[in-house]
């Protein structure tokens, strides 16, 4: 069973992408969110996917997501009955996970009406499915998010140890990471810690 893959775009296709794994090519279904951002991304770049592994009787296949969340969505989405993974990956192509919820949490049969081939009977039986699990995936998008934040910290943390221990001065670090995270900010760039750190020596 597959759960994630990490490797280099190779190509792409249609609401699919090419990853090329140590030498060994694997064709990544997508939604078009996340076909979005890979494209921008660009051919030769390494990316990680979070991985849902399809097993059928004439084969299988990956569907890729930039987040566990969307991932687990996707899996118990297209477990609805009349739903399946097209339709899952449609919905997942329009919403996030955290939206997902918020519109099934409202009610919104509307709203869920608006994503393509979603007719008012399909999108009440998403409200219904989801509502019935909303509690938990709302615990499980805090525990990614809270955890997101202390990974963040986490690595400032270590930018500015570093910085200090190759004998910058206080002003000269505060600056420097006030720069980077202005950088990342405006042009919505996700550094590594190597990244920021190299980012940081440039502009001291």
């Amino acid at each position: 069973m597959i759960s994630g893959l990490k490797g280099t775009i190779s190509g792409y296709g249609a609401s699919k992408i090419y990853l090329n794994v140590s030498g060994v090519e694997y064709e990544v279904n997508v939604p078009l969110n996340v076909f979005e951002k890979l494209q921008m991304t660009g051919k030769g770049q390494d990316v990680f996917l979070f991985v849902y592994h399809q097993f059928m009787q004439d084969g299988q296949k990956l569907y890729g997501f930039l987040d566990r969340n969307q991932r687990e969505f996707f899996s118990a989405v297209q477990n609805i009955k009349g739903l399946g993974t097209a339709l899952s990956l449609s919905i997942l192509s329009h919403l996030s996970a955290k939206q997902l919820i918020d519109l099934c949490e409202k009610k919104d049969v509307q709203s869920l009406c608006r994503i393509p081939r979603i007719g008012k009977s399909t999108a009440e039986t998403l409200v219904f499915e989801v509502g019935r699990k909303i509690d938990r995936w709302k615990k499980v998008i805090a525990l990614d998010e809270q955890g997101q934040t202390q990974l963040k910290e986490y690595d400032d943390d270590v930018v500015l140890q570093a910085l200090a221990q190759l004998g910058y001065r206080d002003s000269q670090i505060r600056s420097a990471v006030d720069k980077l995270k202005k950088e990342i900010s405006e042009k919505k760039l996700d550094f590594n810690i190597s990244e920021k750190i190299q980012f940081c020596l440039q502009v001291i």
